[in-house]
């Protein structure tokens, strides 16, 4: 399919592919290695992503640091949720709500909006919100014509434990997320690669995979990386695996090595070596 139609140019380089760094989780309170907002986003900066995954507020904050790389694209998140009343504290609460809207992602030069759709709520209410301002969401963007990302993410106390039911879960998710307006998926990678590749095959939408919790090993990230982009996948939203590690530019070169010109785990790894 041809990705790079319509609103998707606006984020995708010219190879239909993306490496973006998410740095919205400074939403959950102070995560490690993100305690300096601003010398955070420097270091990630300098390996030049294709684009920074950021609330608008940080983008509006450090416009200027961002300004110094133009190649490097902003999605801005516009929703908010949480799983407990205190800060930074897991709970069993299903917090989830708009923050932001298109209007103020035009503002602050965004040049896409993401926001989440999320299958594991138990509360139908919190669905129904979802669905609700998601397609209303949808609406404004594409009247504005920004590019909608929405985050599909395996959250919630109802998301089943076997495999084969979380890879028909995503399908699923996937699929109605395209269908109440995203451009763009943002989704995990499953561990069935047939059922990874039916979904990135039959979708109408590009998917970018998301990189969870960090790995153990810089090898394991780029397993991932480079099996999802056999299985058909357009990129990745990369957070903790890159802003985490201690040279977090060099990880944004090597996942930009794998995802653009079809490097080998080893290879990127001896970039993060600096070998």
């Amino acid at each position: 399919m041809n990705w790079m139609s319509g609103l998707n140019s606006r984020l995708l380089s010219a190879d239909g592919n993306a490496v973006v760094v998410a740095m919205d989780h400074g939403m959950e309170g102070v995560p490690k290695g993100f305690e300096n907002p601003r010398e955070t986003l420097l270091k990630v900066l300098e390996g030049e992503p294709d684009g920074i995954l950021c609330t608008p507020n940080l983008a509006r904050t450090f416009a200027a640091e961002i300004a110094s790389k133009p190649n490097v694209k902003v999605v801005a998140r516009v929703d908010f949720l949480a799983t407990s009343v205190i800060a930074g504290i897991d709970g069993s609460e299903e917090i989830q709500l708009l923050i932001s809207d298109a209007e103020e992602c035009m503002e602050i030069g965004a040049d896409a909006a993401a926001t989440f759709l999320l299958y594991g709520r138990k509360n139908p209410a919190v669905v129904a919100e979802n669905i609700r301002y998601l397609s209303e969401l949808s609406r404004e963007t594409h009247r504005r014509n920004l590019p909608l990302v929405t985050e599909v993410p395996f959250w919630g106390k109802a998301v089943p434990e076997n495999e084969s039911e979380r890879a028909a879960l995503l399908e699923h998710a996937c699929r109605i997320a395209w269908e109440v307006g995203s451009d763009i998926i943002k989704a995990p990678y499953l561990e069935d690669r047939d059922a990874f590749r039916r979904i990135t095959s039959n979708l109408p939408a590009p998917i970018l995979v998301l990189g969870g919790v960090k790995t153990d090993k810089v090898e394991e990230a780029f397993t991932l990386v480079a099996k999802a982009m056999e299985d058909g996948a357009r990129g990745v939203f990369f957070g903790r695996n890159i802003w985490q590690h201690e040279y977090p530019d060099r990880m944004v070169t090597a996942m930009k090595a794998i995802i653009h010109e079809g490097a080998t785990v080893d290879e990127a790894t001896r970039i993060v070596d600096g070998r």
